[in-house]
C-alpha cells in the first residue's frame, strides 16, 4: 500500500510541477535575450521559427532554426552561418535546450548537443 501511495505521489508531483513550469516557459519563446557567459556577452533574438546570436564584436549573427518540442524544451538547428563560422561542428548539428526554471524576467537553462557530452547551464535575461 505504501508504495501504490509514493507512486501517485510521485505522479501528481510531477504533473503538478510540469504544468506550472509550461506556463512559465510560454512568455520566453520570442523576444531578444541576453546571456554573459566568462565575461563576453551574447545578444540572441528568437521570432517563431528562427534565432539569431550576435557575440560581443561580432558584425555578422549566427543563425538558427527553432523547433519546440513541448512548452519548455526546443531544438536548435544551425543554420550555414554557423558551419561557416566552426568549421568542425557536425553537418547533423543539433542543439537541445531545455528550460528548467524561470523568474520574472529570465530564465536558467541547460544545453546539450547530439555531438557532444557536454551539459551547458546559463541564465538567458530577457531584455525585450
Amino acid at each position: 500500500m505504501k508504495s501504490v501511495l509514493f507512486v501517485l505521489l510521485f505522479i501528481c508531483t510531477c504533473a503538478d510541477n510540469a504544468s506550472a513550469q509550461k506556463a512559465d516557459c510560454h512568455k520566453f519563446k520570442n523576444g531578444t535575450f541576453s546571456i554573459t557567459d566568462h565575461g563576453i556577452t551574447t545578444v540572441i533574438t528568437r521570432s517563431g521559427t528562427e534565432q539569431s546570436e550576435f557575440y560581443k564584436g561580432s558584425a555578422k549573427p549566427t543563425t538558427y532554426s527553432v523547433k519546440w518540442l513541448d512548452e519548455c524544451t526546443y531544438v536548435l538547428t544551425p543554420h550555414q552561418d554557423v558551419f561557416d563560422k566552426y568549421p568542425d561542428m557536425p553537418k547533423n548539428a543539433l542543439l537541445t535546450v531545455r528550460i528548467i526554471r524561470t523568474s520574472a524576467n529570465s530564465y536558467t537553462q541547460t544545453s546539450t548537443s547530439n555531438f557532444s557530452d557536454l551539459t551547458f547551464t546559463a541564465e538567458m535575461v530577457k531584455i525585450k
